[in-house]
């Protein structure tokens, strides 16, 4: 059950809002946290961290453990288009992660919202590479705190979440350019990665994503989603990420200015409840529209389109592709 369905704290129409940053039961799989945000990083915003609701207020920290015993370390550095897969030391801690095929540009791929463990990125690449074959290069990898990468103390800012993304692609040897494929929650990242370095990034390809206009979003509803202080606390110290999502959408809102003027393709699965409410789906193909060019597609596919319908995607990936090349 997601953090927004066990809050029970808004209407039908808010509700679906709140899925726009968080994402829903999977169809025939587990539910997935809603992610939100409690600690924000100065660059981000203002607000102070908050107390878990179960901890009388005092701020605690969520605790560190480290990644699976015997998993592989990748051999560093890494020979250029070499299939490499295992761990990489990134800042302190363990990022599980995969590269394989050839480019450019190469395929960034940013798995969506971890409900636990299971959740895997790098399984779910390896099917997306096979539809793309070797001609593609793909990178994916499983954030902090989920699948097999090492779980660190503290709720995630913003900065720490792209400092993970640089610092990997930095020690694989990956210098771009990239074309930035996001699912679900990892539309947000991607999203993020293209604002801060947008001299890296030569295409996007969302899949029914959360993007920074999910903010806008929010804000048009009183911040009663993903925003909302519940869903926050619920977010930064009870879900699996420990992910400040909600500051994460934010610190997109406000670099909005340093899109890139790549192509972004962002494919809409007919059931809109992955992404939030239809409602709102205008302002969202707004803003796909305002990038260059941006095509806003409804495709006969379900939310995690990532994991059912590889074919779908690599086809996405290629169109995005010829523009490029």
């Amino acid at each position: 059950m997601s953090t927004s369905q066990s809050l029970g704290l808004r209407s039908s129409r808010v509700w679906a809002v709140v899925t726009a940053f968080g994402m829903i039961a999977r169809q025939g799989g587990p539910a997935a946290t809603t992610p939100a945000s409690a600690v924000l990083s100065p660059a981000s915003s203002t607000a102070a961290p908050v107390a878990p609701a179960d901890s009388g207020g005092v701020l605690t920290t969520p605790s560190a453990s480290s990644p699976e015993p015997d998993l592989p370390r990748i051999g560093l550095p890494v020979d250029p288009g070499s299939t490499v897969e295992g761990l990489v030391e990134v800042g302190g801690h363990d990022i599980y992660a995969r590269c394989a095929g050839d480019g450019p540009p190469t395929v960034v791929y940013f798995t969506g919202w971890a409900d636990d463990q299971t959740k895997r990125g790098v399984n779910i690449a390896r099917g997306m590479e096979r539809a793309l074959g070797p001609a593609f290069r793909v990178c994916s990898y499983e954030r902090r705190n989920t699948g097999r990468s090492e779980s660190v103390e503290g709720t995630q800012s913003p900065n720490d979440v792209l400092a993970d993304v640089d610092r990997l692609l930095s020690a694989l040897g990956e210098d771009g350019p990239f074309l930035l494929l996001g699912a679900s929650f990892g539309g947000l990242v991607a999203s993020a990665y293209a604002v801060a370095h947008p001299d890296l990034v030569a295409g996007v390809v969302l899949l029914d994503a959360s993007t920074g206009v999910d903010y806008d979003i929010d804000e048009m509803h009183d911040f009663q989603g993903a925003c909302l202080e519940a869903n926050r606390k619920a977010d930064a110290w009870d879900s699996q990420e420990k992910l400040d999502n909600c500051g994460l959408a934010e610190w997109i809102h406000d670099r909005r200015d340093l899109e890139p003027a790549v192509p972004l393709l962002y494919l809409a699965a007919q059931d809109p409840s992955g992404r939030g409410d239809e409602a709102d789906d205008p302002k969202r193909q707004a803003w796909v529209e305002s990038w260059s060019p941006g095509t806003w597609r409804v495709v006969s596919a379900p939310h995690w389109m990532d994991e059912a319908d590889v074919s779908l995607v690599a086809d996405a990936v290629q169109e995005v592709v010829s523009l490029i090349r």
